[in-house]
């Protein structure tokens, strides 16, 4: 009996060790062939990828500092000029057009994801408490939203404020 434990043990530490040895050699797998991309290809799929690439980067970059005229927008990807530069708070920046687009299906940056859009269709009035429609919204300086008929209401009452953050209207 002792002798039969004493080969169970044995057997026990030797297909450990093996084992281990299994597993702690290197690997040397090849990428599969249809994985495998040339780098000078010069077909129209590798010119594709290539910039897609390139945009990613651009984008990424994008992400780490404010936006500059010459950066792409991250709505259409196309250049952005100085004058058709529409800032946010994170000091990001869209095309006008892609903004105000924009400005009422998101609420975040694309870039950094941070809220620059407290007010989308469906939400709340803050003077009247009904549901803002697309149609009827006025944007204050502070991106949030109301009623056109209640910001007039608001204005000849004589407020200077938004009545939600406090910043000047």
């Amino acid at each position: 009996m002792v002798y039969l434990n004493i080969l169970i043990g044995l057997g026990v530490v030797l297909v450990s060790a093996a084992a281990a040895i299994y597993f702690n050699q290197p690997t040397y797998q090849q990428t599969p062939p249809y994985r495998q991309r040339r780098r000078n290809d010069e077909d129209d799929d590798a010119g594709e990828f290539h910039n897609t690439r390139i945009l990613r980067r651009n984008l990424t970059q994008q992400q780490e500092h404010c936006s500059r005229p010459g950066d792409k927008c991250s709505v259409c990807l196309e250049e952005m000029l100085e004058e058709d530069m529409q800032r946010m708070e994170c000091r990001h920046a869209l095309h006008k057009g892609c903004f105000e687009e924009y400005r009422y299906i998101r609420r975040n940056c694309p870039l950094c994801s941070k809220t620059v859009n407290p007010s989308l269709p469906g939400d709340n009035c803050p003077i009247c408490l009904d549901p803002l429609d697309r149609n009827d919204m006025v944007f204050l300086r502070c991106n949030h939203a109301m009623h056109q008929d209640c910001y007039e209401q608001l204005i000849k009452s004589g407020a200077k404020f938004c009545s939600l953050c406090r910043k000047e209207l």
